[in-house]
């Protein structure tokens, strides 16, 4: 055997030195128009030839074996536009040429971040977008997640509130869990955080790069279900010092004030309430009188009527809010040393009293080389306070009090006891005055890392990092607010710690083997380690209220003590490798083991393997003569990564403290209270994708779409147990849901400069199904979770709104018990009666699963002038606004609406009543559909000329501009906000601002 095999190496070798004595080289280098080298560009010879080269770190290339004669070589990179140039080449000999490639106008990113490294975008295999730091500075946010809406196709980023500081909702490809978590995985700068987007400032990101297939999740194994978001921040560069300084300061204006019935209005809706009781009596022929006055209202609103009280609490709660914000930056360093240190005061004040946000940070980073060594260090350190105030029950309250009660008395003081026909009514700016709720947060997080060349072509890196968060919680809740009303006060403050550590060292294999092949592999060792601590107490009765929450001992009871620990750790081992043939041809293939200790014995460790495929068309030699696509690229992945669901202990059961009689005094003990499931798993999502990639007509046109397909099993869900057992159910692995989609992501130029005018677009599109496989095992709907085979994870089930019964009605509505004026709906099992298990239906789909989101994205440029515009719409969804009208009581004042009378028989809003807090079936009122589409931001800029700069400084620049931020919103939701959803939230809204970038 042995000799066969060195008799069929000498074979290959001789064959393999024929053909280059018959044949010739062609070497060269691949530069860009300012001479510097581009590194994995396509070199291919000749169309049918087979032959091709990618160049290395320096932009050489070598293709041997090239036959005798003349061929079209052509140099081609993803983001410059492809050079073709003719060579002759003689046996034996060796051919040079060189090219210089000029960028395309459509910037297809080079370098992108795939966990624990970076690729070229042309070698990616995986489903990967990237948002670059120009896109995320074009809206000035204190988010990130609001800077990332609308910039990725498969990333759905739901606004849920606007109290200032709030984080947006995140999903990647929909949601998997019923029951565990659904956001994705945050790693910054290569390292996994605990979560926490709004501790980052957005001025220092560099570029955000979204994993969304199992080809580019599975390196992260038990964490990448929910897909991945790698934010890279900004380092330094070579060439000298430069300062930048960015700012701007706006001005905030509620968009869609929800507008309520004034007192006159009020008082005839009152009125129409007592009139349907039959107990407004007034002489024949006048609607409304005195004497049925005297009925309807008490004496204080009678009062309130003839000295024309009219109170406007919703304007009384609200204000213009602004947000300012300073970024300083200092970048420098020399070809061996790089440093970044910058410094960020953010601050932003409320639409509603009582609501603000403030956060300071500094960060810091330097990189140092020293022939094969590399070393750095990365380190972000913010403070935040968010003052919550009454938070969004602030406007349920102004909302719905009388407006016939006065908001002051006479010396302008808020009035406490001020609703003078309900005393459960209070008055919304004593609550806003006599209450503190706020968040005081700091963290630090960053990394330091050593890497080591041990030859050209491995490296050894390992990198430590570390997420501090320190939060202190507080509440206080005043003797004069709604609480209380005059009876106590209450003090709450809760102290928490997260220490989060990750330890990682990989090993990197990258090199160029002969002109065809090129691998790049890593292998990897991780560690992870997350404690948890809490404290918190709660005290009534303070003997002074100026303390707020700061001096809880003084407290007359204490009426809650609590603390918690938990603790966690990690350890992963992870291979990838990828394998590119000819420069066109692409394989990768990852696996990662996770052993963790929140599994018991036997469960701990999980193997979480994938692969992908990928064939760049525009690179074979039959593509070479035509001239529709620059790169056109078809991929393909499978794999299965997991959800780390499982909580510390819940595979070990839990005990619950009891109350139990002893000798017949109470006495304390304790009881179990979660049965012990050893067998618990993480839940694991199998996904299949196949995506295109592609750019064509010279780059005008590029982009990429996918389809995919997951299924995740083994879902996290409480089983019910009968009682004689002890315990009512049990956590097991038992549930499946699927998600299937379409995503579309297109750039184009429209105009490329075009008497000196550029114009390029961003349009992206994405259509998720979400829907559950099986519950408990198996195929029955459960309705008391609302949870249906087929359907979403999240659907609302209610009543079918059918309009309102009319008085030519009156003799069927009787027959459901009900009269004219009334809610009507749909009887679905015709057996003549309204049930809630009979006759509710699905509805609609639930805010978290539209039926599709898109955005469309403008970008325009002339001379020094720009000017962009982004749209996002989210479609076919409903939101239960939960107290908007319907309820109808005239206990409680409405936002302006038609409702049924007599004499105004709408078929839309039932008839007012009087004594109770609803409208019969009024759920069937509150499901209103929310699709919309917003203008995310107008925005025109101007850069200072470089010739004016110049006189002050050399390399200055400055850029001034004008922004309106969410200045347009089209939808048929009448209430404040269709992501937010229901009307007691807090309003969204507009800002107009003005900034500036400066940088010498």
């Amino acid at each position: 055997m042995k000799r066969f095999v060195l008799l069929l190496l000498a074979i290959c070798f001789t064959a393999t030195q024929a053909s280059a004595q018959a044949g010739g080289q062609i070497t060269g280098q691949v530069t860009d128009e300012g001479g510097a080298p581009l590194s994995g560009a396509t070199v291919t010879v000749g169309e049918d030839t087979g032959l091709g080269a990618v160049t290395d770190q320096s932009g050489q290339f070598t293709v041997s074996n090239v036959p005798a004669g003349t061929h079209q070589v052509r140099a081609g990179l993803i983001g410059y536009e492809t050079e073709t140039q003719t060579v002759t080449v003689t046996a034996g000999q060796t051919a040079t040429v060189s090219f210089q490639l000029a960028a395309s106008a459509v910037e297809l990113e080079g370098v992108v971040a795939v966990g624990y490294g970076t690729q070229q975008r042309q070698d990616v295999t995986g489903a990967v977008a990237s948002v670059r730091a120009e896109e995320i500075a074009q809206i000035p946010t204190p988010s990130v997640g609001e800077a990332l809406k609308g910039r990725v196709a498969g990333l759905d980023v739901q606004t849920n509130g606007y109290v200032p500081g709030d984080a947006p909702e995140i999903r990647i490809r929909g949601e998997r869990s019923l029951s565990a978590g659904n956001d994705p995985l945050i790693v910054v700068d290569g390292v996994a955080i605990a979560g926490g987007l709004n501790d980052i400032n957005p001025q220092t990101i560099a570029s955000i790069d979204v994993l969304k297939d199992a080809s580019a999740t599975a390196v992260y194994g038990s964490r990448g279900a929910n897909g991945v978001i790698l934010i890279t921040t900004k380092s330094g560069q070579g060439g000298g010092t430069r300062v930048t300084y960015d700012t701007y300061y706006g001005v905030e204006q509620i968009h869609n004030m929800v507008e309520v019935f004034n007192a006159e209005e009020f008082a005839n809706f009152r009125r129409e309430a007592v009139r349907t009781t039959g107990r407004y009596v007034c002489p024949e022929g006048q609607l409304y009188c005195e004497e049925g006055d005297l009925v309807a209202f008490t004496a204080g609103e009678l009062e309130g009527m003839r000295s024309g009280v009219d109170a406007d609490y919703p304007d009384l709660i609200s204000r213009n809010g602004a947000i300012q914000n300073h970024q300083l930056t200092i970048t420098g360093g020399n070809e061996s040393t790089r440093f970044a240190i910058g410094g960020n005061y953010l601050y932003e004040k409320g639409v509603t009293i009582g609501q603000n946000f403030m956060r300071r940070g500094a960060s810091g980073s330097i990189e140092h080389t020293s022939g094969r060594l590399n070393a750095g260090l990365t380190a972000n350190v913010t403070n935040s306070f968010q003052n919550i105030g009454r938070g969004d029950g602030i406007w349920g309250e102004a909302l719905s009090i009388d407006p016939l009660a006065p908001a002051f008395d006479e010396n302008g003081e808020p009035l406490a006891f001020n609703t003078p026909w309900d005393a459960q009514m209070w008055n919304p700016l004593v609550d806003a005055l006599h209450r503190k709720n706020d968040r005081l947060r700091t963290r630090t997080f960053g990394n330091a890392f050593v890497a080591y060349d041990l030859t050209d072509a491995l490296n050894l890196r390992t990198v430590f990092g570390a997420d501090l968060t320190f939060v202190r919680a507080g509440e206080f809740v005043g003797a004069l607010t709604d609480d209380f009303k005059g009876s106590s006060n209450r003090a709450e403050v809760q102290r928490s710690q997260t220490l989060n550590y990750v330890s990682t060292t990989q090993l990197n294999y990258n090199k160029q083997l002969g002109d065809r092949h090129q691998v790049d592999a890593t292998l990897l060792y991780e560690i992870q380690r997350q404690q948890e601590n809490m404290t918190e107490a709660t005290v009534q009765d303070l003997p002074y209220e100026y303390q707020l929450y700061h001096n809880i001992g003084t407290a007359g009871r204490v009426t809650d003590v609590g603390a918690d620990l938990e603790e966690w750790v990690l350890q992963s081992f992870m291979g990838r490798v990828n394998y590119t043939l000819l420069g066109r041809y692409y394989l990768t293939l990852t696996g990662r083991q996770d052993c963790s200790s929140r599994l018991a014995p036997g469960n701990k460790c999980e193997f979480f393997p994938s692969g992908a495929l990928k064939w760049r068309l525009s690179d074979e030699p039959f593509m070479q003569n035509q001239s529709l696509f620059t790169d056109l690229s078809i991929r393909t992945s499978y794999g299965r990564v997991g959800n780390t669901a499982i909580a510390p202990y819940q595979t070990q059961g839990s005990l619950g403290r009891t109350v139990y009689s002893f000798g017949g005094e109470g006495a304390f003990g304790f009881e179990p209270a979660d049965l012990a499931n050893p067998e618990l798993e993480w839940e694991k999502t199998d996904q299949f994708d196949v995506g295109v990639d592609f750019a064509m007509l010279n780059n005008r046109l590029s982009g990429a779409i996918d389809f995919y397909r997951q299924d995740t099993h083994d879902l996290l869900m409480e089983r019910q147990l009968p009682g004689s057992t002890g315990f009512t159910s049990v956590l097991q692995n038992i549930g499946e849901t699927r998600n299937t989609g379409v995503e579309v992501a297109l750039s184009t130029v429209n105009l490329d400069n075009w008497h000196g005018i550029t114009w390029t677009s961003d349009i992206s599109w994405t259509k998720n199904k979400n829907e559950i496989v099986s519950i408990y095992g198996g195929k029955e709907d459960d309705v008391g979770n609302e949870w249906f085979i087929g359907k979403p994870i999240d659907v609302h089930y209610e009543l079918e709104f059918a309009g309102i019964w009319q008085l030519d009605e009156a003799e069927e509505a009787a027959k459901y018990d009900r009269r004219p004026g009334d809610v009507k709906v749909v009887d679905q099992d015709g057996d003549g009666r309204i049930t809630a298990d009979g006759d509710r239906v699905i509805i609609g789909r639930h805010p978290d699963h539209p039926a599709w989101v898109g955005s469309f994205s403008n970008r325009i440029t002339f001379g020094q002038f720009d000017l962009s515009a982004l749209a996002t719409a989210r479609w076919g969804y409903m939101v239960d606004t939960n107290t908007w009208p319907g309820q109808m009581s005239s206990r409680y004042n409405q936002p302006k609406i038609d409702y049924w009378t007599p004499e105004n028989p709408s078929n839309r809003w039932p008839r007012p009543n009087l004594d109770s807090e609803g409208a019969v079936d009024a759920g069937a009122l509150q499901i209103m559909d929310a699709s919309h589409w917003r203008i995310r931001n107008i925005t025109l800029g101007y850069t200072v000329p470089s010739s004016v700069l110049g006189r002050l400084s050399d390399g200055s620049s400055m850029r001034v501009y004008l922004q309106a931020q969410d200045p347009f919103l089209f939808t048929d939701f009448p209430g404040f906000d269709p992501e937010g959803g229901d009307n007691t939230g807090v309003p969204s809204f507009r800002t107009l601002l003005i900034g500036a970038s400066v940088g010498f």
